[in-house]
């Protein structure tokens, strides 16, 4: 897994984001603190990270998505999206070194400091959301999804993952909004907006073909 932080849960007079170590970061995600607004959540993540000028990106119904400063913050919404940074702490390290498009693994964990959010942070990848896909774009997208195809199913259950009996691992939510390209020349610079799951190869693929033509 890649570099991170270890969370250790604040206490009475701790920082707003506790004690955190360089070891790597350590799953699973915690806690179950109310919804957030993007007001609220912009303001809990500047008392973490102060002076950041923060903007919403876009995200699935169940967490909140913000970015700055090189980072992109998530704050679950719902159990789902604790649950799926839990999955992603883990197993989107371990696609680093196999797909094809750079990623962005959850690099820490914590809680904000009204002491009941968690969130993660990562990296913000280079590019934007392409207007069109060029030929090669598409050609980049096959080879992500043939990298997931060739994961075992066996081997992501144990990352977590979860889903259809005897499924293949998929992206799960694999549209133009979890693209990012180079304006210019019109290569995936990244992949984002993961929401891994076990599903028919199939059905899955055509869905996702269907949303990127």
């Amino acid at each position: 897994m890649g570099d991170g932080y270890a969370l250790a849960v604040r206490g009475p007079g701790a920082g707003p984001l506790g004690t955190c170590s360089s070891r790597r970061v350590r799953g699973p995600v915690t806690g179950h603190g109310p919804p957030v607004d993007v007001g609220q959540a912009a303001e809990l993540v500047r008392v973490a990270r102060p002076g950041l000028r923060l903007h919403r990106r876009p995200s699935l119904p169940d967490e909140l998505v913000l970015a700055g400063g090189g980072e992109v913050f998530r704050l679950p919404r719902a159990a789902s999206a604790v649950v799926r940074a839990s999955v992603h702490v883990v197993a989107l390290a371990r696609l680093v070194p196999l797909v094809p498009v750079a990623l962005a693994p959850p690099r820490y964990v914590g809680v904000l400091a009204d002491g009941e959010t968690p969130f993660t942070a990562e990296r913000r990848l280079p590019g934007a959301r392409p207007a069109a896909l060029t030929g090669i774009a598409l050609g980049q997208v096959e080879g992500v999804v043939e990298a997931l195809l060739a994961v075992p199913e066996r081997e992501a259950r144990q990352w977590g993952v979860r889903g259809a009996p005897a499924g293949v691992l998929l992206h799960g939510a694999l549209g133009a909004d979890a693209l990012l390209a180079d304006p210019r020349t019109g290569l995936l610079t990244g992949v984002v907006g993961w929401d891994l799951r076990l599903g028919d190869e199939g059905d899955a693929l055509q869905a996702d073909l269907a949303a990127l033509l």
